[in-house]
């Protein structure tokens, strides 16, 4: 009987966090224009609420996007801009049957699966190869069009969540 008393409160934290960040959308100011992405703390949770601290934190301010692949995806998150830096924190892959179409929010990751860190990509077009193999959380909403006027070595001005 204990053991259930005790279950309660960790069920009730889990709850907490996945509702705190429930109906939140990142918004990500470019030199290029703002994109709008909602994000899936159902999906992803733990990399939501990842992607949320650095964002709110200010992380993202004026790093650059280091990898621009035509009709592929934007990459950015690394602070030294060269693709083999991040926060420091490495967080789980967490895999799902979201299909990578044009606007996805994917984390960016080494060889072992459960590298993700700060780095995160936006799918330009349809990637299904990417479904189950990198950890998808969050989907354009607005601004889909600035994916196309995005280059390399184009900064973000400003990377913050808010309500939906």
């Amino acid at each position: 009987m204990k053991r259930i008393w005790l279950l309660w409160p960790m069920i009730g934290l889990l709850g907490l966090s996945s509702a705190a960040q429930a109906g939140r959308v990142c918004v990500l100011e470019t030199e290029k224009g703002t994109l709008v992405f909602r994000m899936f703390p159902e999906v992803a949770p733990r990399t939501v609420s990842r992607i949320g601290e650095l964002a709110d934190s200010g992380f993202f301010d004026g790093i650059v996007f280091h990898r621009v692949v035509a009709d592929f995806v934007v990459q950015a998150g690394d602070p030294t801009g060269t693709g083999e830096g991040g926060s420091g924190q490495t967080i789980p892959a967490e895999f799902s049957h979201v299909h990578y179409i044009r606007g996805s929010v994917g984390m960016a990751r080494d060889e072992d699966i459960h590298s993700n860190d700060s780095q995160f990509f936006i799918c330009i077009s349809e990637q299904p190869h990417l479904d189950g193999k990198y950890t998808l959380f969050g989907q354009v909403v607005e601004g889909e069009d600035v994916l196309d006027r995005i280059r390399q070595g184009d900064r973000i001005l400003r990377m913050r969540t808010r309500p939906e």
